[in-house]
């Protein structure tokens, strides 16, 4: 089972390489079959399972949107192997700057790997700053 400082540590890396645009950084932390919904609930395309799809997920979103986050409170953990954070997530679309609140959940396996994510966000609500 995860530790909670392992899980909050590895969020916190995950936010890092975004804020960077590394996508290996991203990756690294990710178990070969991970599964990221992001956003949960989003159009096809928008669920992609393995490292490698992902890599091409966070490849050309961090191409088209250059994010950068900024994390709003605490990451908070679970007594299991799942832990979540809210940001506020600035892309540059088209030259238009875009912010969007997000929240992230993730589940780790036995090797503190991020097995899933799913982060939580509606474009509709969207602002721009």
């Amino acid at each position: 089972m995860p530790r909670a400082d392992r899980m909050r540590a590895q969020m916190l890396k995950y936010l890092e390489g975004v804020e960077a645009g590394d996508v290996e950084a991203v990756v690294s932390l990710f178990a070969d079959s991970i599964s990221v919904e992001d956003p949960v609930g989003g159009p096809p395309g928008t669920h992609v399972v393995g490292v490698d799809a992902v890599r091409e997920f966070f490849r050309e979103g961090f191409e088209t949107s250059h994010p950068r986050p900024q994390r709003e409170g605490s990451v908070v953990t679970t007594a299991g192997d799942e832990a979540a954070m809210a940001f506020t997530l600035r892309l540059e679309l088209a030259g238009v700057v875009t912010e969007i609140d997000v929240i992230d959940v993730m589940r780790f396996d036995g090797e503190d790997r991020i097995i899933s994510l799913r982060a939580f966000w509606n474009f509709r609500e969207a602002r721009r700053p």
